[in-house]
Protein backbone atom coordinates (compact mmCIF):
# COMPACT_ATOMS: atom_id res chain seq x y z
CA UNK A 1 0.00 0.00 0.00
CA UNK A 2 0.88 3.46 -0.52
CA UNK A 3 0.37 6.00 2.69
CA UNK A 4 1.11 9.35 2.26
CA UNK A 5 2.89 10.67 5.33
CA UNK A 6 1.83 14.37 6.66
CA UNK A 7 2.52 16.55 9.36
CA UNK A 8 4.52 15.74 12.73
CA UNK A 9 3.98 14.77 16.19
CA UNK A 10 4.62 18.25 18.28
CA UNK A 11 7.95 17.97 19.50
CA UNK A 12 6.82 17.83 23.20
CA UNK A 13 5.02 14.86 22.42
CA UNK A 14 6.78 13.09 20.31
CA UNK A 15 9.21 11.81 23.22
CA UNK A 16 5.82 10.98 25.41
CA UNK A 17 4.57 8.85 22.28
CA UNK A 18 7.70 7.10 21.43
CA UNK A 19 7.81 6.00 25.41
CA UNK A 20 4.18 5.43 25.35
CA UNK A 21 5.10 2.26 22.28
CA UNK A 22 7.78 0.95 23.74
CA UNK A 23 6.02 0.67 27.31
CA UNK A 24 3.12 -1.26 25.12
CA UNK A 25 6.37 -3.74 24.08
CA UNK A 26 7.22 -4.25 26.84
CA UNK A 27 4.69 -4.90 28.45
CA UNK A 28 4.52 -7.76 25.82
CA UNK A 29 7.86 -9.04 26.18
CA UNK A 30 6.92 -9.42 30.04
CA UNK A 31 3.90 -11.30 29.29
CA UNK A 32 6.12 -13.78 27.90
CA UNK A 33 7.24 -14.69 31.53
CA UNK A 34 4.52 -13.62 33.75
CA UNK A 35 0.70 -13.45 33.52
CA UNK A 36 -0.70 -10.40 32.21
CA UNK A 37 -1.97 -9.38 36.06
CA UNK A 38 1.72 -9.66 37.16
CA UNK A 39 2.79 -6.26 38.73
CA UNK A 40 6.02 -6.74 35.81
CA UNK A 41 2.87 -6.40 33.13
CA UNK A 42 0.75 -3.98 35.26
CA UNK A 43 3.40 -1.01 35.57
CA UNK A 44 4.34 -1.31 31.89
CA UNK A 45 0.70 -0.70 30.81
CA UNK A 46 0.06 2.03 33.18
CA UNK A 47 3.09 3.49 31.88
CA UNK A 48 1.48 2.90 28.77
CA UNK A 49 -1.67 4.10 29.77
CA UNK A 50 0.10 7.34 31.47
CA UNK A 51 1.92 8.60 28.28
CA UNK A 52 -1.40 7.77 26.43
CA UNK A 53 -3.98 9.88 28.54
CA UNK A 54 -1.28 12.79 27.96
CA UNK A 55 -1.57 12.51 23.74
CA UNK A 56 -5.43 12.22 24.19
CA UNK A 57 -6.05 15.32 26.24
CA UNK A 58 -6.71 17.45 22.71
CA UNK A 59 -7.36 14.73 20.44
CA UNK A 60 -10.01 12.34 20.22
CA UNK A 61 -7.57 9.46 19.24
CA UNK A 62 -3.74 8.35 18.98
CA UNK A 63 -2.85 5.83 16.30
CA UNK A 64 0.48 3.67 15.59
CA UNK A 65 0.71 2.70 12.12
CA UNK A 66 3.08 0.43 10.09
CA UNK A 67 3.94 1.94 6.55
CA UNK A 68 6.41 0.46 4.22
CA UNK A 69 8.32 -1.15 6.98
CA UNK A 70 8.07 2.76 8.98
CA UNK A 71 6.76 2.65 12.41
CA UNK A 72 4.31 5.68 12.04
CA UNK A 73 2.87 7.80 15.68
CA UNK A 74 0.09 9.83 14.73
CA UNK A 75 1.69 10.86 11.27
CA UNK A 76 5.60 11.14 12.15
CA UNK A 77 7.56 7.95 10.91
CA UNK A 78 10.09 6.72 13.06
CA UNK A 79 12.98 6.33 10.80
CA UNK A 80 15.30 4.32 13.73
CA UNK A 81 12.65 2.73 15.71
CA UNK A 82 14.02 1.81 19.55
CA UNK A 83 14.76 -1.97 19.43
CA UNK A 84 12.71 -2.53 22.37
CA UNK A 85 9.48 -1.72 19.86
CA UNK A 86 10.44 -4.54 17.41
CA UNK A 87 8.58 -7.55 19.00
CA UNK A 88 5.46 -5.34 18.71
CA UNK A 89 6.36 -4.47 15.07
CA UNK A 90 6.81 -8.43 14.80
CA UNK A 91 3.44 -9.59 16.87
CA UNK A 92 1.23 -6.88 14.85
CA UNK A 93 2.82 -7.80 11.39
CA UNK A 94 1.95 -11.65 12.01
CA UNK A 95 -1.55 -10.74 13.38
CA UNK A 96 -1.98 -8.57 9.81
CA UNK A 97 -2.46 -5.67 12.42
CA UNK A 98 -1.62 -2.45 10.05
CA UNK A 99 -2.78 0.36 12.60
CA UNK A 100 -3.76 0.25 16.40
CA UNK A 101 -5.75 3.46 17.20
CA UNK A 102 -6.22 4.13 20.91
CA UNK A 103 -9.47 6.31 21.65
CA UNK A 104 -9.88 9.39 24.58
CA UNK A 105 -10.60 7.62 27.92
CA UNK A 106 -8.86 3.67 26.83
CA UNK A 107 -8.10 1.87 30.48
CA UNK A 108 -5.44 -0.12 31.60
CA UNK A 109 -7.82 -3.10 31.42
CA UNK A 110 -8.34 -2.52 27.59
CA UNK A 111 -4.38 -2.07 26.82
CA UNK A 112 -3.85 -5.13 29.03
CA UNK A 113 -6.22 -6.82 26.55
CA UNK A 114 -4.32 -5.88 23.94
CA UNK A 115 -0.88 -6.94 25.22
CA UNK A 116 -2.86 -10.51 26.12
CA UNK A 117 -3.71 -10.65 22.34
CA UNK A 118 -0.90 -9.37 20.36
CA UNK A 119 1.21 -12.06 22.81
CA UNK A 120 -0.86 -14.79 21.91
CA UNK A 121 -0.34 -17.81 19.03
CA UNK A 122 -1.26 -15.63 15.61
CA UNK A 123 -2.89 -19.14 14.50
CA UNK A 124 -4.63 -19.21 17.34
CA UNK A 125 -5.85 -15.61 16.96
CA UNK A 126 -6.28 -15.63 13.24
CA UNK A 127 -8.71 -18.43 13.94
CA UNK A 128 -10.76 -16.40 16.23
CA UNK A 129 -11.46 -14.24 13.50
CA UNK A 130 -7.92 -11.63 14.02
CA UNK A 131 -7.02 -9.19 16.21
CA UNK A 132 -10.24 -7.15 16.20
CA UNK A 133 -12.09 -9.64 16.60
CA UNK A 134 -10.76 -10.90 19.85
CA UNK A 135 -10.83 -7.49 21.23
CA UNK A 136 -14.25 -6.55 20.82
CA UNK A 137 -15.25 -10.06 22.36
CA UNK A 138 -13.29 -8.94 25.41
CA UNK A 139 -15.40 -5.60 26.03
CA UNK A 140 -12.51 -3.51 24.53
CA UNK A 141 -14.07 0.10 23.23
CA UNK A 142 -11.06 2.35 23.66
CA UNK A 143 -8.93 0.29 21.01
CA UNK A 144 -9.56 -0.23 17.13
CA UNK A 145 -7.29 -2.08 14.98
CA UNK A 146 -8.06 -0.53 11.70
CA UNK A 147 -6.39 -1.58 7.79
CA UNK A 148 -4.90 1.10 6.21
CA UNK A 149 -6.33 2.40 3.02
CA UNK A 150 -5.47 0.75 -0.04
CA UNK A 151 -6.39 -0.01 -3.27
CA UNK A 152 -6.39 -3.81 -2.97
CA UNK A 153 -8.36 -5.78 -5.46
CA UNK A 154 -7.60 -3.01 -8.69
CA UNK A 155 -10.60 -4.55 -10.28
CA UNK A 156 -13.84 -2.85 -10.86
CA UNK A 157 -17.40 -3.55 -11.72
CA UNK A 158 -17.43 -4.93 -15.12
CA UNK A 159 -14.11 -4.09 -15.03
CA UNK A 160 -12.68 -6.95 -17.65
CA UNK A 161 -9.52 -7.65 -15.47
CA UNK A 162 -8.01 -11.16 -15.31
CA UNK A 163 -9.61 -13.36 -13.22
CA UNK A 164 -7.51 -14.37 -10.39
CA UNK A 165 -8.20 -17.90 -8.95
CA UNK A 166 -8.05 -17.03 -5.21
CA UNK A 167 -5.46 -19.79 -4.08
CA UNK A 168 -3.11 -17.67 -5.98
CA UNK A 169 -4.33 -14.30 -4.76
CA UNK A 170 -3.55 -15.57 -1.17
CA UNK A 171 0.12 -16.85 -2.34
CA UNK A 172 0.54 -13.27 -3.45
CA UNK A 173 -0.60 -11.18 -0.73
CA UNK A 174 0.43 -13.61 1.59
CA UNK A 175 4.12 -12.92 0.53
CA UNK A 176 3.50 -9.31 0.25
CA UNK A 177 2.83 -9.10 4.28
CA UNK A 178 6.29 -11.76 4.22
CA UNK A 179 8.05 -9.20 2.27
CA UNK A 180 6.44 -6.38 5.04
CA UNK A 181 7.64 -8.26 7.98
CA UNK A 182 11.49 -8.98 6.77
CA UNK A 183 11.72 -4.84 6.31
CA UNK A 184 9.76 -4.24 9.74
CA UNK A 185 12.37 -6.96 10.98
CA UNK A 186 15.64 -4.74 9.40
CA UNK A 187 14.19 -1.42 10.70
CA UNK A 188 14.05 -2.59 14.35
CA UNK A 189 17.55 -4.31 14.22
CA UNK A 190 15.57 -8.11 14.44
CA UNK A 191 16.66 -11.04 12.74
CA UNK A 192 14.90 -11.86 9.85
CA UNK A 193 11.92 -14.18 9.66
CA UNK A 194 13.76 -16.30 6.86
CA UNK A 195 11.63 -19.11 7.07
CA UNK A 196 8.72 -17.59 6.57
CA UNK A 197 10.37 -15.91 2.99
CA UNK A 198 11.41 -19.63 2.58
CA UNK A 199 7.83 -20.64 2.87
CA UNK A 200 6.00 -18.32 0.68
CA UNK A 201 8.55 -18.95 -1.89
CA UNK A 202 8.10 -22.77 -1.84
CA UNK A 203 4.13 -21.54 -2.45
CA UNK A 204 5.16 -19.39 -5.04
CA UNK A 205 6.76 -22.17 -6.84
CA UNK A 206 4.34 -24.22 -6.43
CA UNK A 207 2.19 -22.08 -7.81
CA UNK A 208 4.31 -21.29 -11.38
CA UNK A 209 5.15 -25.37 -11.73
CA UNK A 210 1.28 -26.03 -10.87
CA UNK A 211 -0.05 -22.87 -13.57
CA UNK A 212 2.07 -21.67 -16.15
CA UNK A 213 -0.60 -18.76 -16.96
CA UNK A 214 0.48 -16.94 -13.63
CA UNK A 215 3.43 -15.19 -14.80
CA UNK A 216 1.26 -13.46 -17.47
CA UNK A 217 -1.28 -12.59 -14.66
CA UNK A 218 1.22 -10.41 -12.88
CA UNK A 219 -0.30 -6.94 -14.35
CA UNK A 220 -3.97 -7.53 -13.01
CA UNK A 221 -2.22 -7.60 -9.37
CA UNK A 222 -0.20 -4.57 -10.03
CA UNK A 223 -2.43 -1.89 -8.51
CA UNK A 224 -2.44 -3.77 -5.17
CA UNK A 225 0.15 -2.88 -2.97
CA UNK A 226 3.28 -0.49 -2.53
CA UNK A 227 5.58 -0.47 -4.92
CA UNK A 228 8.46 -1.49 -3.74
CA UNK A 229 7.33 -4.63 -2.34
CA UNK A 230 5.25 -5.92 -5.17
CA UNK A 231 8.14 -5.07 -7.28
CA UNK A 232 10.39 -7.30 -5.57
CA UNK A 233 7.18 -10.13 -5.54
CA UNK A 234 7.28 -9.64 -9.02
CA UNK A 235 10.93 -10.01 -10.04
CA UNK A 236 10.67 -13.25 -7.66
CA UNK A 237 8.04 -14.62 -9.87
CA UNK A 238 9.44 -13.72 -13.07
CA UNK A 239 12.72 -15.25 -12.32
CA UNK A 240 11.07 -18.47 -10.97
CA UNK A 241 8.86 -18.60 -14.24
CA UNK A 242 12.43 -18.18 -16.08
CA UNK A 243 14.14 -20.23 -13.97
CA UNK A 244 11.64 -23.14 -14.39
CA UNK A 245 11.87 -22.73 -18.50
CA UNK A 246 15.76 -23.33 -17.94
CA UNK A 247 14.98 -26.76 -16.59
CA UNK A 248 16.13 -25.54 -13.20
CA UNK A 249 15.51 -28.11 -9.91
CA UNK A 250 12.92 -27.57 -7.95
CA UNK A 251 15.54 -26.94 -4.94
CA UNK A 252 17.18 -24.23 -7.11
CA UNK A 253 14.04 -22.26 -7.77
CA UNK A 254 13.51 -22.22 -4.14
CA UNK A 255 16.87 -20.94 -4.30
CA UNK A 256 16.49 -18.39 -6.54
CA UNK A 257 12.77 -17.43 -5.61
CA UNK A 258 14.06 -16.39 -1.99
CA UNK A 259 16.78 -14.99 -3.51
CA UNK A 260 15.01 -12.10 -5.37
CA UNK A 261 12.47 -12.34 -3.27
CA UNK A 262 14.82 -10.33 -0.68
CA UNK A 263 17.19 -8.85 -3.71
CA UNK A 264 15.98 -4.96 -2.82
CA UNK A 265 16.08 -5.56 0.98
CA UNK A 266 18.48 -2.86 0.87
CA UNK A 267 15.72 -0.04 -0.22
CA UNK A 268 14.78 -0.19 3.60
CA UNK A 269 17.35 2.50 4.08
CA UNK A 270 16.75 4.71 1.38
CA UNK A 271 14.73 7.43 2.59
CA UNK A 272 10.80 7.54 1.33
CA UNK A 273 11.43 10.74 -0.11
CA UNK A 274 13.96 9.28 -3.23
CA UNK A 275 12.01 6.01 -3.71
CA UNK A 276 9.06 8.40 -4.38
CA UNK A 277 10.52 11.33 -6.22
CA UNK A 278 8.12 11.99 -9.04
CA UNK A 279 10.65 12.85 -11.01
CA UNK A 280 14.63 12.53 -11.77
CA UNK A 281 17.25 11.78 -9.28
CA UNK A 282 20.01 14.46 -8.70
CA UNK A 283 23.22 12.94 -8.59
CA UNK A 284 23.54 12.91 -4.31
CA UNK A 285 20.11 11.07 -4.00
CA UNK A 286 21.40 8.77 -7.13
CA UNK A 287 24.15 8.13 -4.94
CA UNK A 288 21.86 7.75 -2.05
CA UNK A 289 19.93 5.01 -3.99
CA UNK A 290 23.07 3.53 -5.69
CA UNK A 291 24.04 2.38 -1.97
CA UNK A 292 20.88 -0.46 -1.94
CA UNK A 293 23.14 -3.31 -3.45
CA UNK A 294 25.33 -3.07 -1.03
CA UNK A 295 23.07 -2.57 2.02
CA UNK A 296 21.11 -5.34 0.98
CA UNK A 297 23.91 -7.88 0.32
CA UNK A 298 25.32 -6.93 4.09
CA UNK A 299 22.16 -7.02 5.69
CA UNK A 300 21.91 -10.79 4.04
CA UNK A 301 24.56 -11.88 4.74
CA UNK A 302 23.87 -11.64 8.44
CA UNK A 303 21.18 -13.73 7.84
CA UNK A 304 22.19 -17.43 8.91
CA UNK A 305 19.35 -19.14 7.79
CA UNK A 306 19.19 -17.36 3.97
CA UNK A 307 20.41 -18.69 1.42
CA UNK A 308 24.29 -17.83 1.11
CA UNK A 309 23.72 -16.64 -2.65
CA UNK A 310 21.07 -14.47 -1.72
CA UNK A 311 23.51 -11.52 -0.46
CA UNK A 312 25.37 -11.99 -4.06
CA UNK A 313 21.82 -11.16 -5.84
CA UNK A 314 21.33 -8.52 -3.79
CA UNK A 315 24.91 -7.21 -4.06
CA UNK A 316 25.37 -7.53 -7.93
CA UNK A 317 21.78 -7.30 -9.62
CA UNK A 318 22.08 -3.96 -10.98
CA UNK A 319 25.70 -4.74 -12.24
CA UNK A 320 25.08 -6.10 -15.69
CA UNK A 321 26.79 -8.37 -17.30
CA UNK A 322 28.99 -5.82 -19.15
CA UNK A 323 29.35 -4.03 -15.38
CA UNK A 324 28.00 -0.91 -16.90
CA UNK A 325 25.63 -0.52 -13.83
CA UNK A 326 26.28 -0.21 -10.16
CA UNK A 327 28.58 -1.35 -7.65
CA UNK A 328 31.65 -0.64 -9.89
CA UNK A 329 33.33 -4.11 -10.06
CA UNK A 330 36.45 -5.04 -11.88
CA UNK A 331 35.46 -6.29 -14.95
CA UNK A 332 37.09 -9.47 -14.87
CA UNK A 333 34.62 -10.80 -12.38
CA UNK A 334 31.63 -13.52 -13.68
CA UNK A 335 28.80 -12.59 -12.27
CA UNK A 336 26.37 -15.07 -10.62
CA UNK A 337 23.34 -16.72 -12.63
CA UNK A 338 20.79 -15.75 -10.08
CA UNK A 339 21.90 -11.95 -10.75
CA UNK A 340 21.69 -12.12 -14.31
CA UNK A 341 18.20 -13.69 -14.21
CA UNK A 342 17.44 -11.09 -11.66
CA UNK A 343 18.12 -7.94 -14.06
CA UNK A 344 16.17 -9.37 -16.78
CA UNK A 345 13.14 -9.93 -14.41
CA UNK A 346 13.66 -6.17 -12.62
CA UNK A 347 14.05 -4.79 -15.73
CA UNK A 348 10.99 -5.97 -17.06
CA UNK A 349 8.86 -5.26 -14.38
CA UNK A 350 10.17 -1.57 -13.85
CA UNK A 351 9.91 -0.81 -17.15
CA UNK A 352 5.61 -2.13 -17.21
CA UNK A 353 4.84 -0.41 -13.81
CA UNK A 354 3.56 2.81 -14.09
CA UNK A 355 5.56 5.37 -11.38
CA UNK A 356 4.96 8.70 -10.13
CA UNK A 357 7.67 9.89 -13.34
CA UNK A 358 6.56 7.89 -16.28
CA UNK A 359 3.95 5.49 -17.74
CA UNK A 360 3.47 1.84 -17.99
CA UNK A 361 5.12 0.87 -21.53
CA UNK A 362 3.32 -2.11 -22.74
CA UNK A 363 5.08 -5.63 -22.40
CA UNK A 364 5.43 -5.95 -25.67
CA UNK A 365 7.25 -2.32 -26.05
CA UNK A 366 9.21 -2.90 -22.62
CA UNK A 367 10.68 -6.34 -24.28
CA UNK A 368 11.45 -4.61 -27.65
CA UNK A 369 13.69 -1.80 -25.60
CA UNK A 370 15.23 -4.00 -23.58
CA UNK A 371 16.13 -5.72 -26.60
CA UNK A 372 17.21 -2.60 -28.56
CA UNK A 373 18.66 -0.96 -25.20
CA UNK A 374 19.84 -3.51 -23.03
CA UNK A 375 22.03 -5.10 -25.27
CA UNK A 376 25.07 -6.27 -23.65
CA UNK A 377 23.90 -5.71 -20.66
CA UNK A 378 21.38 -8.37 -20.75
CA UNK A 379 22.86 -12.10 -20.29
CA UNK A 380 21.42 -13.21 -24.32
CA UNK A 381 20.54 -16.79 -23.89
CA UNK A 382 18.48 -15.22 -20.58
CA UNK A 383 17.11 -12.99 -22.84
CA UNK A 384 16.12 -15.12 -25.51
CA UNK A 385 14.76 -17.28 -22.57
CA UNK A 386 12.45 -14.50 -21.48
CA UNK A 387 11.23 -13.15 -24.92
CA UNK A 388 9.91 -16.90 -25.60
CA UNK A 389 8.62 -17.36 -21.81
CA UNK A 390 6.54 -13.96 -22.46
CA UNK A 391 5.18 -15.14 -25.37
CA UNK A 392 5.01 -12.88 -29.25
CA UNK A 393 1.86 -11.26 -27.69
CA UNK A 394 2.61 -10.98 -23.78
CA UNK A 395 -0.35 -10.75 -21.26
CA UNK A 396 -1.68 -6.72 -21.50
CA UNK A 397 -0.61 -6.64 -25.36
CA UNK A 398 -2.95 -4.37 -27.57
CA UNK A 399 -3.69 -5.57 -31.07
CA UNK A 400 -5.61 -4.62 -34.46
CA UNK A 401 -6.62 -7.79 -36.14
CA UNK A 402 -7.50 -8.53 -39.46
CA UNK A 403 -10.98 -6.43 -39.68
CA UNK A 404 -9.65 -3.32 -38.79
CA UNK A 405 -11.28 -3.65 -34.98
CA UNK A 406 -8.85 -3.55 -31.66
CA UNK A 407 -8.33 -6.54 -29.15
CA UNK A 408 -6.41 -7.07 -26.02
CA UNK A 409 -4.60 -9.99 -24.99
CA UNK A 410 -6.15 -11.82 -21.92
CA UNK A 411 -4.21 -14.39 -21.00
CA UNK A 412 -2.20 -16.56 -22.80
CA UNK A 413 -2.81 -20.05 -24.74
CA UNK A 414 -0.33 -22.40 -23.41
CA UNK A 415 -1.20 -25.00 -26.35
CA UNK A 416 -0.43 -22.36 -29.03
CA UNK A 417 1.46 -19.07 -27.84
CA UNK A 418 0.77 -17.69 -31.19
CA UNK A 419 -2.94 -17.74 -30.80
CA UNK A 420 -3.84 -16.24 -27.32
CA UNK A 421 -7.11 -15.63 -25.60
CA UNK A 422 -8.48 -12.22 -26.26
CA UNK A 423 -10.97 -9.60 -25.80
CA UNK A 424 -12.43 -7.04 -28.25
CA UNK A 425 -11.77 -3.35 -27.39
CA UNK A 426 -14.56 -1.02 -28.35
CA UNK A 427 -14.09 3.09 -28.81
CA UNK A 428 -16.97 5.44 -28.50
CA UNK A 429 -16.16 8.94 -27.68
CA UNK A 430 -13.09 9.21 -26.23
CA UNK A 431 -13.54 6.06 -24.09
CA UNK A 432 -12.86 2.43 -24.83
CA UNK A 433 -14.19 -0.19 -22.99
CA UNK A 434 -13.64 -4.07 -23.20
CA UNK A 435 -16.50 -6.60 -24.04
CA UNK A 436 -17.74 -9.14 -22.75
CA UNK A 437 -17.08 -12.84 -23.93
CA UNK A 438 -13.19 -14.44 -24.67
CA UNK A 439 -11.68 -15.78 -27.77
CA UNK A 440 -8.57 -17.04 -29.18
CA UNK A 441 -6.85 -14.36 -31.29
CA UNK A 442 -7.09 -16.28 -34.81
CA UNK A 443 -11.02 -16.85 -34.40
CA UNK A 444 -10.75 -12.61 -32.98
CA UNK A 445 -8.90 -12.26 -36.55
CA UNK A 446 -11.69 -13.67 -38.02
CA UNK A 447 -9.85 -16.56 -39.12
CA UNK A 448 -6.76 -14.97 -40.34
CA UNK A 449 -3.27 -14.88 -38.61
CA UNK A 450 -2.53 -10.85 -39.33
CA UNK A 451 -1.96 -8.76 -35.81
CA UNK A 452 -0.11 -5.64 -35.51
CA UNK A 453 0.91 -4.75 -31.87
CA UNK A 454 -0.80 -1.47 -31.09
CA UNK A 455 0.56 1.49 -28.65
CA UNK A 456 -2.38 2.28 -27.05
CA UNK A 457 -1.56 5.82 -26.14
CA UNK A 458 -2.02 6.29 -30.03
CA UNK A 459 -5.50 5.37 -30.05
CA UNK A 460 -5.79 7.10 -26.50
CA UNK A 461 -6.24 3.93 -24.44
CA UNK A 462 -5.27 3.68 -20.83
CA UNK A 463 -4.83 -0.17 -20.97
CA UNK A 464 -3.71 0.33 -17.13
CA UNK A 465 -7.92 1.60 -15.99
CA UNK A 466 -9.48 -0.57 -18.77
CA UNK A 467 -8.13 -3.66 -17.41
CA UNK A 468 -7.89 -2.80 -13.85
CA UNK A 469 -10.06 0.38 -13.04
CA UNK A 470 -13.73 0.39 -11.90
CA UNK A 471 -15.50 0.84 -14.80
CA UNK A 472 -12.92 -0.34 -16.90
CA UNK A 473 -13.14 2.45 -18.80
CA UNK A 474 -10.24 4.85 -20.04
CA UNK A 475 -9.10 8.52 -20.31
CA UNK A 476 -8.28 10.74 -23.15
CA UNK A 477 -5.24 9.76 -24.73
CA UNK A 478 -1.86 10.72 -22.96
CA UNK A 479 -3.30 9.56 -19.81
CA UNK A 480 -1.99 6.67 -18.11
CA UNK A 481 -2.56 4.28 -15.60
CA UNK A 482 -1.51 5.15 -11.78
Amino acid sequence: MSVEVKGTVEAGKREVAEEAAAAVARAMKNVSFYEVTHPVVGDEVSRAVEGLGKLLEEEDRFAIKFVDGYVVLQQTPILNPQRSIGNLVGACHRRGVEAIVFRRGVTAEEVSHLVEVLATDPGEVNAAGGVAEALASRGVRGIVIERLASDKGGGGEGGGAAEIPEAWRWVYTTALDVLRGAAAEVRTARPMDVGSVRTSVRDIVDDVMGDRSIVHNLNSMKGMDEYTFIHALHVCILAVELGRKLGLSRGSLEELGAATLLHDVGKIFVPLSILRKPGPLDDREFATMSRHPVDGALVLAEESQAPAVASVVAFEHHVHMDHSGYPKLRRGRELNLYSLMTSVADIYDALTTARPYRPPLPPRAAVELMQAEYEGRLEPRLMQGFVELLGPYPWGSLLRVGDGSLVVVTRPNPAAPENPMTRRVELENGTARIIEGEAPLREAAGGSDEAEVVNPVSPGINLTALLHGPGASSAAAGEVGD
